[in-house]
This record gives structure tokens, C-alpha cells and sequence, in this order.
């Protein structure tokens, strides 16, 4: 029986294992699919690691307090 390659012989025991793709990995910020092992690692796009956090403002209308 002839593999892929065109061998003849039998493969060696646990190595016959179909490869499949690396799965895409995206930014968790600006969601584009990242391709360095460290950006995959961190789950951040290189322009997205160095942008400062995003902080929520919540502008609520109050009243203002007696006495002041």
C-alpha cells in the first residue's frame, strides 16, 4: 500500500495521524486573525497590546447635593 509520500512501507506506530490546520486565533480587541506565537499567546494584535485599556464612562444626570 502506497502512502502520500510514495513509500512502500508501513508507517511507524502513532505516526500515520492526519495533520489538520492551526485553528485561527483572533484579537480579542479588533478581532482580525493573528499569526505570530506571541501575539496568538496573548490573544492581542500587535497594535492592540500597546493601545492604553479601554475604560467605561457612564455620564448620569444627579442632583447636586445640599450645601455645596
Amino acid at each position: 500500500m502506497k502512502d502520500q509520500r510514495g513509500s512502500t512501507e508501513p508507517p511507524l506506530p502513532g505516526t500515520a495521524v492526519e495533520r489538520r490546520p492551526a485553528p485561527v486565533v483572533r484579537c480579542r480587541r479588533c478581532h482580525r486573525p493573528l499569526r505570530s506565537p506571541e501575539s496568538r499567546w496573548e490573544k492581542l494584535g500587535r497594535h492592540c497590546a500597546d493601545a492604553p485599556e479601554r475604560t467605561l464612562v457612564y455620564v448620569i444626570d444627579q442632583e447636586q447635593l445640599p450645601g455645596i
